[in-house]
């Protein structure tokens, strides 16, 4: 492999003169940098961008954090796809992925510690929005460059790239009521109320409330469950879900009643499982490169990636 010194001997000029013309240093004159690339492209030359910002006292590697997960949980559909968004941005950066993810939150503070102290790691996309969490208010304190995937509420003062979450509930029960003119839904929601979830159901009500209806809602409960709840609300003939995940969990005791539903996300796998279900599409491939373009360019406060229906919900 060609060396910045193999170049110089072959361009007869120093080792230093060849690295500032592949830089593009402005001292060079262009036509001394546009021999220098030529030769550096004809010998196959190829930097070592890790060695280049381990010099700098900055691995090319963006920290990709996790929520807080057992070892039992299953993959979520959208944060593969989040991934995929982050990679197709990251890779022409010549920076790469580095995941934390772990049971606990003292162990998922531990690796974000090791991987800003020992890896020089200090770039960092969260994948969750939660209030007090011990790993954003570490990155706040050491002043380490990061966004969060998301938003935890209205005073968030964390730079983040989030969906358009009320907008998207809105959507979905307007979808409800006019493709399959229900009367009364319900909106399903996880025991975690997760901001998103909150967000989702605030348009789902707007929306109802515009348009004149009235619907329930149902918070994932293992002693009362929603088979109890829907014989005990037989007037129910339409569902929003405000997780796919928690739809997967629930789809077996759904099916009974063959409700319209409609959940977020439009994954290739959820696809197969929520079958004729209506999605509402969140873009998370999207949603990751801006996540990604926001992460380098700190002029820029936060995001919003408006969400789509799915070409499954408009046919």
């Amino acid at each position: 492999m060609a060396t910045i010194r193999d170049i110089a001997k072959r361009a007869n000029v120093s080792p230093s003169t060849a690295s500032r013309a592949l830089n593009g240093n402005p001292r060079i004159s262009k036509e001394t940098i546009e021999k220098i690339k030529k030769i550096a492209k004809e010998m196959g030359y190829h930097p070592n961008y890790a060695a280049r910002n381990l010099t700098r006292g900055d691995a090319n590697m963006v920290g990709i954090v996790f929520p807080v997960t057992s070892d039992n949980a299953p993959a979520n559909p959208f944060h593969i796809d989040l991934m995929r968004g982050i990679s197709t941005t990251l890779t022409p950066m010549h920076y790469e992925m580095v995941v934390a993810i772990s049971p606990t939150e003292e162990e998922l503070l531990a690796s974000i510690k090791s991987m800003v102290n020992q890896a020089k790691i200090h770039n960092f996309l969260l994948f969750y929005a939660v209030k007090d969490d011990p790993v954003t208010e570490y990155l706040r304190e050491k002043n380490v460059n990061f966004v969060v995937i998301g938003n935890s509420g209205e005073n968030n003062t964390d730079r983040y790239v989030d969906n358009n979450n009320v907008a998207a509930g809105e959507a979905a029960a307007k979808c409800l009521i006019e493709k399959y003119q229900v009367q009364s839904p319900l909106f399903i929601r996880s025991k975690y109320k997760w901001p998103y979830e909150n967000s989702r159901l605030k348009g789902y009500k707007e929306y109802l409330e515009k348009s004149g209806h009235s619907g329930e809602i149902w918070t994932e409960d293992y002693v009362h469950p929603i088979d109890e709840f829907l014989k005990k609300n037989p007037n129910i003939d339409g569902i929003v879900c405000a997780d796919d995940i928690l739809f997967g969990k629930l789809s077996s005791s759904l099916q009974q009643y063959h409700l319209p539903i409609v959940c977020f996300n439009n994954s290739r796998l959820m696809g197969m499982i929520l079958g004729d279900s209506d999605k509402i599409d969140l873009q998370p491939r999207e949603l990751g490169k801006q996540a990604v373009r926001l992460l380098f360019d700190r002029k820029k406060n936060h995001k919003i990636v408006n969400f789509k229906l799915s070409d499954e919900s408009m046919q």
